[in-house]
């Protein structure tokens, strides 16, 4: 019987997907090098909602149950318009009784994803930004900003943020694009008003939209999020908090006491949005990953979850697959579910995001429609919970692998998904 080739392995970038693929790269054998310009693993970041289709991924890993107790279990998202109108009421067990949502602290989990990429072997190198990279039909070589090389790896996963540089030095054709409205988020104690198992979202018209995010670990946190234009942060630095505050109350009077605890503009930090599109995600013996690879806005919350679908795909491609044969196959697997999450996206983000006020009508007629018909909301659960493949298609709810409800894991770990 023969053997499975063992390859030495370059990724850049210690994000979901670049960790995630290095711990199941480096725990079948191959040598695995994480190169990261940030010095350290530091515990920042604004809170994400984990799905199940990433949770499924993390489970496989073995890692997932060690992550749940520092989670808040979300059960629904619902949003309201200012008029007190649903627009939004969807519930994980519609779909299934054991699905739910994981709300996050991405400092939490990348500290998980650290420790596990430690035991499992890879090879970490912080603070060595990785400024460019060659590569023949046999190998690739990076060189870092001040000039030192890394050379002989066999192949090269590129992982580095929406903001890469890297992908530029491929063959493959990328459309990137900035969104023009953004976020400014801050974590802080769950207050009363805000249940920790609801994404709670409010919006008026199509410029005004916020949400609260139950974000776990044993302190209850909660994030904030608000939706702002980029052309516009400078001017909100500058201008009253308190009169802000006002408008945040507008638009979610149970968030009086939240407020409390920001104290100054700084509290808050500020988030940009890409829109990153390529045909496909490989390119000799170089495959991109995550952000680098499709960047899209958070109006759906799948960064995270698809990101570490790459890493899972890419993985079982290498593991089924010789390599020149593997990334292909990478690219063929991703494209269908991706194609779907990226245009899902790009559809929905001007009705909660843009400047075009008319969508908002439209919004605030059709939603509250497609929440009430049952085949549609279910449809709608499905898209949040990351498991859409096209249309008409998406994953089975039956695998043994999602994860199950926090109080039915602790009790029995090999329960599965119905």
């Amino acid at each position: 019987m023969s053997s499975i080739p063992r390859y030495r392995i370059a990724i850049v970038g210690f994000g979901s997907a670049g960790a995630s693929a290095g711990i199941m790269l480096a725990a079948r054998g191959h040598e695995v090098h994480l190169f990261e310009r940030a010095p350290q693993n530091e515990p920042v970041g604004a809170g994400f909602l984990l799905q199940p289709s990433g949770m499924k991924v993390l489970r496989d890993m073995g890692i997932l149950d060690e992550l749940l107790p520092e989670t808040a279990q979300v059960e629904k998202l619902f949003c309201r318009n200012t008029r007190d109108q649903v627009m939004l009421d969807l519930h994980y067990n519609d779909l299934a009784q054991s699905l739910f949502g994981a709300g996050t602290h991405r400092g939490t989990f990348l500290t998980l994803l650290e420790k596990h990429a430690i035991t499992s072997g890879v090879h970490l190198h912080w603070g060595h930004p990785i400024a460019s990279f060659t590569q023949s039909p046999q190998k690739v070589a990076l060189t870092e900003e001040n000039g030192t090389t890394h050379k002989d790896f066999d192949l090269l996963l590129i992982g580095d943020g929406a903001r890469s540089e890297l992908r530029k030095q491929t063959s493959i054709p990328i459309k990137c694009k900035q969104y023009p409205w953004g976020a400014l988020w801050f974590i802080g104690q769950r207050t009363e008003g805000f249940a920790n198992d609801t994404l709670w979202q409010a919006v008026e018209s199509t410029n005004l939209l916020n949400g609260f995010l139950p974000t776990g670990t044993r302190d209850d946190l909660l994030s904030l999020f608000w939706s702002i234009r980029m052309d516009r942060v400078d001017k909100w630095f500058s201008s009253d908090l308190n009169q802000w505050k006002e408008q945040v109350c507008y638009m979610a009077p149970q968030a009086e006491d939240y407020l409390k605890q920001i104290h100054d503009h700084h509290d808050l930090k500020v988030a940009s949005y890409y829109d990153v599109v390529m045909p496909y995600w490989h390119d000799g013996r170089t495959v991109i990953l995550g952000d680098a690879a499709h960047a899209l806005s958070p109006q759906l919350g799948q960064g995270v979850n698809l990101a570490l679908l790459d890493a899972a795909t890419l993985v079982e491609s290498i593991e089924q697959h010789p390599l020149n044969e593997a990334l292909p196959a990478y690219s063929r697997t991703r494209k269908a579910h991706l194609a779907f999450y990226q245009r899902a996206t790009r559809w929905t983000t001007p009705f909660f995001q843009s400047d075009m006020k008319a969508l908002g009508l439209i919004r605030d007629l059709a939603f509250p429609l497609a929440n009430s018909i049952p085949y549609v909301r279910n449809q709608m659960v499905a898209t949040m919970a990351g498991l859409k493949t096209g249309i008409f298609s998406m994953m089975s709810t039956e695998s043994p692998s999602l994860p199950v409800r926090k109080n039915q894991y602790l009790l029995d770990d090999s329960a599965s998904a119905s």
